[in-house]
């Protein structure tokens, strides 16, 4: 009991600390309060920037995701080619994995 009485006064101060503001507070949030508009914020305005985003993305994902077995569902396999071929991983950059299926089947 004697080591969760300060935790359990902390807790109660940082839940009803805030209770305490002024009522003028409440009619302005603070910064950052509205998550969507935050998000929305940061995602590119012109079509050049979503491009960038896309490529990024997919070159991130395509970096860690393993190759799709034979036998996966058909949807997930293609998924997985277009993500690569959005993300350029082909060619010399392509995945270790995907090189070692490719000369398995030959």
């Amino acid at each position: 009991m004697k080591k969760t009485l300060p935790f359990l006064v902390l807790a109660l101060v940082a839940v009803f600390l805030p209770c305490l503001a002024p009522a003028g507070d409440a009619l302005s949030p603070p910064e950052g309060a509205d998550m969507a508009a935050t998000i929305l914020g940061w995602l590119p305005e012109r079509w050049e920037g979503w491009v960038t985003f896309v490529v990024t993305l997919c070159a991130a994902v395509s970096a860690i995701w393993p190759r799709p077995a034979e036998t996966a569902n058909p949807l997930l396999r293609l998924l997985y080619v277009v993500v690569n071929a959005l993300g350029f991983n082909a060619g010399k950059a392509k995945n270790a994995d995907d090189a070692a299926a490719k000369a398995a089947k030959l």
